[in-house]
């Protein structure tokens, strides 16, 4: 009785001086660290900490260990191993951009090719708006003028007065007689195609002319653009019978139709007109493109879309303004030889100036309607990017 006291005195009241209590602590406590270095460094957890020596083994050991009997370590808790979450940039993101810039940069291509195609095919390809577009030349003074002296001058060289009358520059001895004559018939003959281009049936025959000349050069044929006032020689001859008793056979007469193109097999009037049939028939699917293009890349791009659209828009603004301003500025008939007739030449140079400015007030209305689009496109990036941050700081409350 008194060894198995004095044992538990000395030994079974927290006295840690046992041999067989400091062996067994020594060993779990090797045991919680080996454990807590097969642990991923990095990782700082509140349990992965090596247990003490007061909570691995408690102060009344159990009958064996009190008396000298081994007890089996205890083995400290091993947390499982949990990765820190990170931010990870999105997959292929530079990828994504890149694609997204070169979409961007086709979606302004083609749409600015498909802006000008449309443009060709309502403003020159289709009859009645070429028609409309024209008719501002035939009120301009100068070209009524130039257009009735140049169809007096070719009446009056024609073979029904030119037998009878010369050319008014007559040394037979009855050339004074024969000149005068001349001269009153070239009055008469001024007179009346004066009147023509004055009247009240001008329009009509002005459009009909407008008519005929579309039809023939925008056929898609290879062959000198020509200028065809067919409709008003006839009626000019129909009005100089009446006023001299001549009949003058118009048909036949050498300006009854004027060669715009006079390079020989070279015609650049007709060349462009033909391109420009190629690329109006094209503004369907160029459009299609441009749409498709920048659907994608608003679809791909990683952030705020809004803001790629906006900066489509403006750009795309940018380019038609300056495709306005270098169109407006730019003449037609620079660098072609021009016909002799002076009312040919005045109807080009009419023309050219008639068209350029129809491109530039297309061109800068479209580009006004894309600011105006890119404006409201920035406003819904701007709403979208305080929508995200809004979403983005509640997220971070409730976690």
């Amino acid at each position: 009785m008194t060894g198995t006291r004095k044992s538990t005195e000395d030994h079974g009241d927290g006295n840690w001086t046992n041999p067989y209590v400091q062996a067994e602590n020594q060993r779990a406590q090797e045991a919680a660290q080996a454990a807590y270095a097969q642990q991923p460094q990095g990782y700082a957890h509140p349990y992965a900490e090596p247990a003490s020596a007061h909570y691995t083994q408690g102060a009344y050991p159990p009958e064996a260990q009190a008396q000298g009997v081994a007890s089996a370590p205890v083995a400290s808790y091993a947390p499982p191993w949990a990765p820190r979450r990170q931010r990870r940039r999105p997959a292929f993101s530079l990828a994504r951009r890149f694609l997204c810039v070169l979409l961007a940069l086709l979606t302004l291509a083609t749409g600015l090719a498909a802006a000008t195609a449309y443009w060709a095919q309502t403003t020159l390809v289709d009859t009645e708006n070429f028609a409309a577009m024209t008719e501002s030349i035939a009120y301009d003074q100068d070209f009524q003028t130039s257009l009735a002296t140049a169809v007096t001058d070719d009446i009056m060289a024609s073979p029904a007065i030119e037998t009878y009358l010369g050319d008014g520059n007559s040394t037979a001895w009855y050339g004074g007689v024969q000149n005068w004559l001349y001269d009153q018939t070239y009055t008469l003959v001024d007179g009346a195609t004066n009147s023509l281009v004055t009247s009240d049936a001008y329009p009509q025959l002005w459009a009909q002319v407008i008519s005929d000349t579309h039809a023939y050069n925008f056929s898609g044929e290879s062959r000198p653009a020509v200028l065809d006032l067919s409709a008003i020689y006839d009626q000019a001859g129909a009005s100089v019978q009446s006023a001299t008793g001549f009949s003058v056979d118009t048909s036949s007469l050498p300006s009854r139709t004027i060669t715009l193109d006079t390079g020989q097999n070279i015609w650049p009037i007709n060349s462009t007109v033909n391109t420009l049939i190629w690329l109006a028939s094209l503004w369907q699917p160029l459009l299609v493109a441009s749409g498709v293009s920048a659907l994608l890349g608003f679809l791909l791009w990683p952030r705020n879309r809004f803001a790629y659209l906006a900066f489509i828009a403006f750009s795309a603004a940018a380019l038609l303004w300056i495709a306005g301003l270098l169109g407006g500025g730019a003449s037609l008939t620079a660098g072609i030889q021009l016909p002799a007739s002076n009312a040919a030449v005045l109807f080009l140079q009419k023309l050219s100036e008639t068209i350029t400015a129809s491109f530039a007030s297309y061109h800068n209305g479209l580009a006004l309607n894309l600011l105006i689009a890119g404006a409201v496109l920035t406003l819904l990036a701007l709403l979208s990017a305080i929508m995200g941050l809004t979403a983005r700081e509640a997220t971070a409350r409730i976690r």
